[in-house]
């Protein structure tokens, strides 16, 4: 039996946030109608409320774009759901956790309007993406000491280990975010987490020698040469002149890594947990509480992109003293 629209709110408001996180080229009906294998009419009908949904046609959209019913009755209780890839103990779910970041970010890219906010204690996972050697190494690291990846496990660091097709992923994952118009919040101890990592190693016998160690020491150094410039530019893709990119520096310790999201009129959270996994929501609430705390770490940062010249100066040496100092304890082993 047909409904009428004002007896179905909630199927209202869950159609206005599925077309919320569509692509703005991608029709509503359209997609309603592959996805549940019905006729365009019988779409339109859903959409207008003049259908309801069923309880298998929901979970069908919400699997399809990772929407939780928890979107639709956020102001109805104080529990928020996340959504999360599965990782441990499986290359194949590693793949797929990169293959998720990658189509998050081509999702984001398909909206004029879009902003992405970077609250970073260790190195943007983006920026472990910044060349091949060092995408190589975290990508080991993760999965040999963080993941358990039985491949991984009793096996020394070599160039070439990783698979090519995972590398090249990792950094499809890079240039897409190149793409994201975003505000980064660093701290000078941000840097820490990838030399420590490298340090470890070394002393561990993971890598096989202090020159595979010293190798990816300099694909950091020239990520934080290029971070400068992006910085200095205002923009993370050098040869572009339009400002895209704001980096702060925080003297107050950040405790966590936060991505938030604003694209088009859909705003996500990503929590990290477990290294450098994330929980996602788009929880309305959850959202807008992330990014009040956001804007508050801003207020008590100092600019260190565009005019700051002084800041940024000083930013900078701060991080090349800390990457000196770790080259110097390499080449002392």
């Amino acid at each position: 039996m047909k409904k009428h629209k004002k007896d179905l709110p909630i199927q209202a408001v869950f159609m206005q946030k599925l077309k919320e996180i569509l692509p703005p080229h991608v029709g509503l009906a359209e997609e309603i109608s592959d996805v549940l294998g019905i006729g365009i009419d019988s779409a339109y009908r859903r959409i207008r409320c003049e259908t309801e949904l069923t309880l298998d046609e929901v979970f069908k959209l919400t699997k399809r774009y990772a929407l939780s019913t928890d979107a639709i009755f956020s102001n109805m209780s104080d529990t928020v759901t996340f959504t999360y890839t599965k990782l441990t103990d499986d290359a194949d779910n590693f793949e797929k956790y990169l293959s998720r970041i990658y189509h998050h970010l081509k999702n984001i890219n398909t909206f004029k309007e879009k902003k992405l906010f970077y609250v970073a204690e260790e190195i943007p996972i983006f920026y472990s993406f910044f060349g091949k050697k060092l995408i190589e190494f975290k990508l080991f690291y993760w999965q040999r000491s963080v993941l358990n990846v039985p491949f991984y496990q009793g096996k020394k660091f070599e160039f070439g280990l990783v698979p090519e097709k995972i590398v090249k992923l990792a950094s499809e994952c890079y240039e897409e975010y190149k793409r994201v118009p975003s505000l980064e919040i660093w701290t000078e101890e941000t840097i820490f987490t990838a030399t420590r990592q490298i340090d470890f190693y070394l002393q561990s016998g993971v890598f096989t020698s202090k020159s595979q160690a010293l190798e990816v020491m300099e694909d950091v150094k020239a990520m934080v040469d290029h971070l400068e410039q992006c910085a200095e530019r205002g923009n993370k893709k050098i040869s572009d002149t339009e400002e895209n990119f704001q980096l702060y520096c925080s003297d107050v310790v950040l405790g966590t890594n936060c991505i938030y999201v604003k694209s088009g009129d859909a705003n996500y959270a990503y929590i990290s947990f477990n290294t450098f996994n994330s929980l996602t929501t788009n929880n309305s609430e959850f959202c807008d509480e992330t990014e009040h705390w956001i804007k508050n770490l801003v207020k008590k940062s100092t600019l260190i992109s565009g005019v700051a010249e002084k800041q940024r100066y000083q930013f900078f040496s701060k991080l090349r003293r800390n990457l000196d100092e770790s080259i110097k304890r390499i080449n002392s082993y």
